[in-house]
């Protein structure tokens, strides 16, 4: 087959390092690829390691840097306007791309009204581990349940497959027609954490069909290392803005013609997340979590007070 081409969209902030990984990676790939580098106002040498970078012809550069720090979602909607290739995807800075992704990438059913394929991935905590075969529980669940994997097309309509709004809201584990992306209006919110949750939701309600690799290895690695500032860590104000977001979601799902058969999915998406807000990410003994934790409970509680959809189990 044909080697298909792509834009990638990679965030950077202070993280010369994994694009230095990036580098390396994609000067070894055989497809024409466009990478857009989005430098959020780092403070290391980012811009110096990308303007000596020495790549293939069929790899290019398209380098920005932002007038000011906006955050990874700014950084995102960026890079979008500035990718030019036929199919796009959003990567960290600090992801790294299996060897194998472009040979399985030719093989994707991006046939007629396929707007972007998902694919299983490698979760990592630890810097030197590359290949886990790990993923989040809800990510696990959801590519284990199919009893079948037919080769190579698995494309399903949103109705056939709702589960899928139930894996986590990552921007990277999806592929997309670029064309979607702009005549859907896919865009990243203003906001500072969460801001990836917008994007899955409307990527799925918006599309005519998408597909599921069920059958392909794990195509990227994720890393979540424990230690150190991460955004998965932070507990403060800048978590607030995903009830507002989510309400916006739920308008556009009440809209959707398969609504009754998602609003369940959305009442499980939002309990798992706010479960999670109120309890693991709170849960040290100390003023600042304890603060948090109310703070985040009674979010929650005025959410699902104005929600239409039925807060699961009908409970507190």
């Amino acid at each position: 087959m044909s080697a298909r081409n792509y834009s990638f969209v990679i965030p950077a902030y202070n993280d010369r390092d994994g694009i230095a990984r990036h580098l390396d990676y994609f000067r070894g790939v055989r497809d024409p690829v466009q990478l857009v580098i989005v430098d959020d106002c780092s403070e290391d040498d980012t811009a110096d390691l990308v303007a000596a970078a020495q790549m293939p012809e069929h790899v290019e550069i398209t380098y920005h840097r932002q007038v000011e720090n906006g955050g990874p979602a700014a950084a995102r909607n960026t890079g979008l306007e500035l990718a030019t290739r036929d199919y796009a995807m959003f990567l960290d800075a600090d992801d790294l791309l299996a060897p194998c992704f472009f040979d399985v990438m030719r093989l994707a059913p991006f046939g007629p009204g396929v707007d972007f394929v998902m694919f299983k991935h490698h979760l990592s905590a630890q810097a030197d581990v590359r290949f886990t075969y790990d993923m989040h529980r809800v990510d696990r669940t959801f590519f284990s349940r199919n009893p079948y994997s037919p080769f190579p097309m698995q494309t399903f309509r949103l109705k056939e497959r709702p589960g899928a709004l139930t894996t986590v809201n990552f921007p990277w584990n999806k592929l997309y027609r670029r064309d979607f992306l702009l005549q859907a209006g896919i865009t990243f919110p203003d906001l500072r954490m969460h801001e990836d949750i917008t994007p899955h939701w409307q990527s799925f309600l918006r599309s005519r069909t998408f597909g599921v690799l069920y059958w392909a290895p794990p195509l990227l690695t994720h890393y979540e290392i424990p230690q150190g500032d991460r955004a998965t860590q932070y507990i403060g104000e800048k978590r607030m803005g995903v009830f507002a977001e989510l309400a916006r979601i739920e308008e556009e799902l009440l809209a959707h013609p398969d609504a009754d058969a998602l609003r369940p999915v959305f009442a499980e998406f939002c309990g798992h997340l706010f479960h999670w807000m109120t309890g693991p990410l709170c849960a040290a003994d100390n003023d600042e979590s304890r603060l948090w934790r109310a703070q985040y409970q009674e979010a929650v509680d005025a959410f699902w007070e104005a929600a239409q959809t039925p807060r699961p189990g009908g409970g507190s």
